[in-house]
């Protein structure tokens, strides 16, 4: 009986207490409005929860930002310090080596053929030759593998099996040079001013193969036996994408290494090394590349003859679909997890009085939005580090002058940011083009829109078509919080604090992000640890992929340098 008796108590309490807690929510809801829609409460939940590659806890003390690396000297192995390559002998050899291959036109072009098909491969074969001549100890103490007709794979094996190699790449193509008449020295002469040698490929990148020759090639002179195993891997046909070279080279290495198998792979690109005030100078490899998309717009209009055209063309069509592309861009963002954010703190706690007195406390609290928003306004190149681009690079259209064009197209290049995707592009880009389509009574098709087998352009005036061409996705992040990156980041300290140019300066290597992309694209099942960087400093390479590109040469052999002193410093490693 007593189970079914009420309590009088808890009668009268309980609506008393359901008005208490309703006044209660309602405060607390009151207080906290006004922090939900405040922009760095997001921000500040974020940093909450944050957690680095290594699994430890966001630092939000910039005073632990961007910690220094210990400083990576070699060892004593009984060769020469790096140093011997700033020799008056050494300058003159490398002048000579880097004209050499600069006089052999190896270029590549987007039509070109297979390589047993089209004959303008062949002048690779040439090259081959000139890389025998200067390097004679290399061609005769490594074995060489010759991948796909013209990809140079070359071992130098190692005396202990049990350590991971390490790879080297560079690519021997260069793009076209245009007409010589523009240039002020001819592209293929190999001028040298007595500081630069001028020359189409002097930058991008026989620079960089031939400064890893060298460094190897100097150390076989030297009686050197590596216990880690080197490999040095140069495609032919990266300024096109690599298809032909570096794809191949990577499945050879699959074969004979495995899935991630290497210890690192080195290859050309970043931000080199840009001194910043009297005592900082920051070495920025590209630890990441952006993402590589085109698509192509297509218009099919009825055609007819010019005197009675009318309101727009397909021509005028086309060009609003233009100004609609440009007028809405991708907005920016500076992820937590960016590289580029990185970069920023690094600069924050080095470089106090360089930077926007607003970014130390915006990287605290700022949201990532806000943040990159700023930033970009600023219309410097590093905005595209935090933001898709895209570029309307190709426009056909049109047969004749007095006739009606009734077939349009156009190519965009995007660069896709790292916190943006291919599907994110495809909606924008739908988003778009959709009311400029039904603007002009156009049928749109693409990009998982329906699309109508039989089409009667009778009934509409005209299809707007979308077509995805090239892809590649945004690559890994490699990290910049391990044992490979110490070693590596340590002997960029070595070396640069060690040049003329950087004495009595600190050398602050950090990772950034590469808009281009390079042959690694094709390594990404190598190894993890993939850093992209041609050490020079900056203004000693100008004018790659343009008229006058030219090489400063003593650059380039600090860049020698740094190639020797990483073959020492991780063959003498011995934790991986």
């Amino acid at each position: 009986m007593e189970k079914h008796q009420e309590n009088p108590l808890y009668e009268h309490r309980q609506p008393r207490s359901s008005r208490r807690i309703l006044v209660l929510c309602t405060l607390v809801f009151l207080c906290l409005t006004p922090l939900y829609f405040s922009p760095s409460l997001p921000s500040r939940v974020i940093r909450c929860l944050y957690e680095s590659p290594n699994g430890q806890p966001y630092r939000i003390d910039p005073e632990k930002w961007c910690p220094l690396p210990n400083i990576t000297t070699p060892g004593d192995d009984g060769l020469k310090a790096s140093e011997h390559f700033m020799s008056s002998r050494q300058f003159q050899l490398q002048v000579e080596r880097l004209s050499a291959a600069v006089r052999v036109p190896t270029e590549s072009y987007d039509d070109n053929g297979d390589v047993d098909e089209d004959p303008r491969w062949e002048t690779f074969g040439d090259f081959h030759r000139v890389l025998e001549q200067l390097f004679p100890l290399v061609h005769s103490k490594l074995e060489l593998r010759k991948v796909n007709r013209y990809g140079l794979l070359y071992t130098f094996k190692g005396t202990d099996p049990s350590l991971s190699p390490i790879l080297f790449t560079a690519h021997q193509d260069v793009v076209p040079a245009g007409a010589p008449s523009r240039w002020t020295y001819p592209p293929f002469e190999a001028h040298f001013d007595g500081s630069f040698l001028w020359g189409r490929g002097s930058a991008d990148c026989k620079n960089v193969l031939i400064g890893i020759l060298s460094a190897v090639e100097d150390l076989l002179s030297q009686s050197f036996v590596p216990r880690r195993t080197i490999v040095l891997a140069f495609g032919f046909d990266e300024e096109t994408s690599g298809h032909r070279g570096a794809a191949f080279l990577n499945q050879t290495l699959i074969e004979e290494w495995g899935l991630n198998s290497f210890l690192l792979a080195l290859d050309e690109g970043g931000m080199g090394i840009q001194a910043q005030g009297d005592d900082v100078v920051y070495a920025y490899p590209g630890v990441g590349e952006k993402g590589y998309y085109d698509i192509q717009l297509t218009l099919e209009v009825t055609g007819g003859h010019s005197s009675r055209p009318p309101k727009h063309t397909g021509i005028g069509i086309m060009a609003d679909a233009i100004v609609a592309l440009e007028n809405v861009p991708y907005s920016p963002r500076l992820t937590q997890s960016s590289p580029f954010r990185r970069v920023l703190e690094c600069r924050a706690r080095y470089s106090p009085d360089a930077v926007q007195p607003w970014l130390r406390d915006a990287l605290l609290s700022g949201s990532e939005e806000e943040i990159a928003t700023k930033l970009a306004q600023e219309e410097t190149e590093e905005k595209w580090l935090m933001q898709t681009s895209q570029a309307i690079d190709v426009i056909t259209g049109g047969v004749k002058v007095n006739a009606l064009p009734e077939n349009i197209q156009l190519q965009v290049n995007h660069r896709v940011a790292l916190h943006e995707s291919v599907e994110y592009i495809n909606r924008h880009i739908r988003e778009v083009m959709s009311p400029v389509a039904r603007k002009y009574g156009l049928q749109f098709e693409g990009l998982d829109t329906s699309r109508t087998e039989s089409q009667d352009l009778r009934a509409t005036s005209g299809v707007m078509r979308v077509q995805s061409l090239q892809i590649l996705d945004t690559a890994p992040i490699t990290p910049t919080d391990n044992g490979v990156w110490a070693v590596f980041s340590g002997t960029l300290r070595h070396v640069f604090e060690s040049t003329q140019s950087g004495q009595g300066k600190t050398v602050v290597p950090v990772g950034s992000i590469m808009t281009g992309n390079t042959d690694t694209a094709h390594y990404w099942d190598l190894t993890r640890n993939i850093y992209r960087f041609t050490p020079s400093r900056i203004g000693t390479r100008l004018n790659q992929h343009g008229i006058d590109e030219r090489m400063e040469m003593t650059a380039h052999l600090e860049g020698i340098r740094l190639y020797y002193d990483l073959i020492r410093d991780f063959d003498s490693w011995e934790d991986a």
